[in-house]
């Protein structure tokens, strides 16, 4: 493994409290075994590095406590599938979501994240480093090489891409062993990038500005908007207010905002909103109304409707499900 990307490792798992540990039978044997730290939380993870330059991570595990994770990223691109998760990445805040593709450009900044406790963390990643995607890639296919990062920052949120979820799943829940472990795993990263450059070029990119070609100032007025949510988002944000604070037209304030967040500033709303529920609805015996209200929703109804929407639960069965999950604990 690279020694960026080790240390990019070695800081994830240490403020999320990974250790070492002995192989467990629900992972393929390659590959190396971490384990969380039982007072931090339960579960394990798997690696294995294809290359140096090449890692194969599935995680599943619970941590006790929202955990903020921080480090100094270098420049590398990941891809990866949330079977289950609760979280934010705050820089720039987005959701991190179940059952979407969640494809990221890592470009050499601070990198900080929230996971919340008690929902299971479920997943299967890729990442790449430059001295694969960029060198390796390149003197490999000099007449046809494409830079994947732009194609990574297209499928980012994507529901519609089955393939590449197929892929997940395959790595997911391969079990051979020795020199067929290594073939399949380097066909399947190959693969996955494959279908990746593909589903880009599906995709209409003439209504896709890259956040790095967007203007210092429009980007400015777009964090400072983001942020000005942050802190109301349970009063009645008026999108002609918002395009006030960022000296900009509604139309274009939309459009910037957008690219930047992967969702409409209404998405972003709702999301922050969702986000809070679910931490009130785990850590406090607030009712549901009580909760509704604080959120930004008049009526329980319409907090139930968009909860169920980005969870896949009504409020009632999600705090019953926490409940139940660690009643022991």
């Amino acid at each position: 493994m690279s020694r960026q990307l080790e240390k990019m490792y070695n800081d994830i798992f240490a403020d999320r409290g990974v250790i070492p540990c002995e192989p467990v039978s629900s992972f393929n044997p390659n590959g190396e075994f971490y384990k969380m730290n039982p007072e931090l939380g339960k579960g394990h993870c798997w690696v294995y590095h294809c290359n140096p330059y090449v890692t194969i991570t599935i995680m599943n595990q619970v941590h006790y406590k929202d955990t903020c994770c921080a480090f100094e990223q270098p420049e590398y691109i990941c891809v990866g599938y949330f079977y289950s998760v609760s979280g934010e990445i705050l820089t720039p805040y987005r959701r991190l979501t179940s059952g979407a593709i969640q494809a990221y450009v890592g470009k050499k900044s601070e990198y900080r994240m929230i996971l919340h406790k008690k929902i299971p963390i479920n997943s299967v990643s890729i990442t790449f480093m430059p001295e694969y995607y960029k060198k390796y890639l390149s003197k490999q296919y000099p007449d046809l090489y494409e830079n994947p990062s732009e194609a990574f920052l297209q499928i980012d949120g994507c529901t519609d891409f089955p393939e590449l979820v197929t892929i997940f799943n395959q790595i997911k829940n391969y079990m051979g062993n020795g020199i067929s472990a290594k073939l399949f795993y380097e066909s399947k990263v190959n693969e996955a990038l494959s279908i990746i450059l593909e589903k880009a070029k599906s995709r209409n990119r003439e209504n896709i500005i890259r956040k790095f070609s967007i203007p210092h100032d429009d980007l400015d007025a777009v964090i400072s908007v983001a942020n000005y949510i942050n802190d109301h988002y349970s009063t009645d944000i008026r999108i002609d207010f918002l395009a006030q604070i960022a000296c900009m037209s509604k139309a274009k304030l939309k459009y910037i905002f957008k690219d930047v967040y992967h969702m409409s500033i209404q998405q972003y709303i709702v999301t922050r909103r969702i986000t809070h529920a679910e931490h009130l609805l785990r850590d406090t015996a607030l009712s549901v109304s009580q909760i509704a209200e604080m959120v930004g929703y008049k009526y329980i109804s319409s907090l139930s409707d968009m909860f169920r929407q980005h969870t896949g639960m009504k409020p009632t069965e999600y705090r019953e499900k926490m409940n139940a999950n660690y009643k022991n604990h």
